[in-house]
């Protein structure tokens, strides 16, 4: 408290006292300094001074005057202070500094224990040692990787200079404690530059905390990438299930368009695969649970492998190749959807007639799908449908009554002997569109496929195969008459 009473001493006012208090203590009599954050640069712009250099030394002058003579708050000063960056020092959360502060006869003592105990902060929390031990996902080695702080220097101002420890490799960065108790690390990893955010909550039952790092590929060092991170108190173990959940290759994202051009009419197929791969993370981190926790679990291993079926069909997707389908009705679902958004186009279907025609079921899902089959009339779409049936086949009152109905709903309906047509085609159960342009498709179960599933083609030469087989049965066909 010696400079504080000094200023008792000398009798200066208050506001004066306490400006010298900020100028000696919190910027070391650095007079250019304590300027920058006692100026009001809304002033230079409104006034429309040219000269920048002269409005700053104007503002010294002043600033020295209220330095040295005895004299109140101005009413300059109480104007233009929320424009003073010193207004927008923060301490805990709060103002170190309000405009009462020095507008009123705030004793000295509490001013100055004010500015003693902020300095102590910024002097504590940026060597704060207790979070030590920091963990990554390295998606290279599929493991979880360990970083330990070893060393911490204080460098200039508020810069602490550490050193990081990983698997006997030596690494150097630096540390940041902000007021706002968020902890800013930035470390270069062999070629990688690294920067790492976490938010300490002061909670003392928590052993670590949670963050995010910020980089760029290791393959490729124009696409910047983040993902979690961890920082702790203590060391974890990292064949921890826990652990697995919050740091695994899924946890993290990649921007990868940095590489991509984006002037583009439409998606390109490059962020399909971008959506593929990252499926494939979610394989590779499913499959190492399977191995490492629920290898004994048919529940969780039967789920993984379900959406290991899956991301295979949207892998394939995505590079434009054929894919199986799951579930035929939901196929045939979308496509009554499609061409019910599309309009006016033709529909072919070739289809065995069978008790088990997905036309004929009751349920309320299957009754729907007839119903929105029906009507594709009404949305332009002239539906054509050849039903293979055997030589010596007598069709059911059913079978009948549905054939009758789609007549109706002005939908072509032809029948035709399946030992006519079965050794010339591809498919006897199939459906397609055919408009020259990038909608075409066909849905087909192929014959001489050993799997009973529908496989969905779009490329040019199997479109043509099929749209070929469809004239060899329409031309063998004939239209159903009652």
């Amino acid at each position: 408290m010696q400079l504080l009473q000094f200023l008792k001493r000398d009798k200066m006012d208050g506001f004066t006292q306490k400006l010298r208090l900020i100028y000696t203590k919190l910027f070391n009599e650095d007079m250019d300094k304590f300027t920058q954050e006692f100026i009001d640069n809304n002033k230079f712009e409104k006034n429309d001074q040219q000269d920048r250099k002269q409005f700053y030394l104007n503002r010294k002058t002043v600033l020295r005057r209220w330095l040295n003579k005895e004299i109140s708050c101005t009413t300059d000063f109480q104007k233009s202070f929320q424009n003073y960056k010193i207004s927008r020092y923060r301490f805990h959360g709060e103002s170190l500094f309000t405009l009462n502060d020095f507008k009123s006869s705030t004793d000295l003592e509490t001013f100055e224990q004010k500015i003693d105990l902020y300095l102590q902060y910024k002097q504590e929390v940026y060597i704060n040692k207790e979070y030590k031990h920091l963990y990554l996902f390295s998606e290279e080695k599929e493991e979880i990787l360990l970083y330990n702080i070893v060393k911490w220097e204080k460098g200039k101002e508020s810069d602490i200079s550490i050193t990081i420890e990983q698997n006997q490799n030596i690494y150097t960065g630096t540390y940041a404690l902000q007021e706002d108790h968020n902890i800013f690390i930035s470390m270069k990893i062999e070629k990688i530059s690294l920067y790492l955010l976490f938010h300490d909550n002061n909670d003392s039952s928590c052993t670590y905390i949670v963050g995010t790092s910020m980089g760029y590929l290791a393959k490729d060092n124009k696409v910047p990438r983040a993902e979690k991170a961890i920082f702790s108190k203590e060391l974890l173990d990292t064949e921890n299930i826990e652990l697995q959940f919050i740091l695994n290759e899924t946890e993290s994202i990649s921007a990868i368009e940095n590489r991509l051009n984006l002037n583009m009419e439409e998606v390109k197929t490059d962020y399909f695969v971008k959506y593929s791969n990252k499926f494939k993370k979610y394989h590779n981190f499913f499959n190492r649970l399977i191995q490492k926790k629920y290898y004994q679990n048919f529940y969780y291993r039967l789920a993984f492998k379900e959406f290991y079926a899956f991301h295979r069909l949207f892998e394939r997707f995505s590079k434009k190749e054929t894919y199986h389908i799951m579930n035929y009705q939901r196929a045939f679902f979308e496509a009554i959807k499609t061409l019910e958004s599309i309009k006016d186009i033709p529909f072919y279907i070739v289809t065995e007639l069978t008790e088990e025609n997905l036309l004929l079921g009751l349920g309320k899902k299957e009754v729907n799908i007839k119903q929105r089959f029906l009507n594709l009339f009404e949305h332009g779409v002239n539906t054509t449908i050849i039903f293979i049936v055997e030589e010596h086949q007598t069709l059911s009152t059913a079978c009948k009554e549905l054939l009758i109905e789609m007549q109706k709903h002005n939908i072509e309906v032809r029948v035709v002997i399946k030992e006519k047509i079965i050794h010339e085609v591809n498919s006897i159960d199939f459906f397609f569109i055919h408009e020259e342009d990038k909608k075409d498709f066909v849905l087909a179960d192929p014959i001489r496929d050993n799997k009973d599933v529908f496989k969905l083609f779009i490329n040019e030469v199997t479109l043509d195969e099929y749209r070929t087989d469809y004239h060899k049965i329409l031309n063998k066909s004939q239209l159903f008459k009652n």
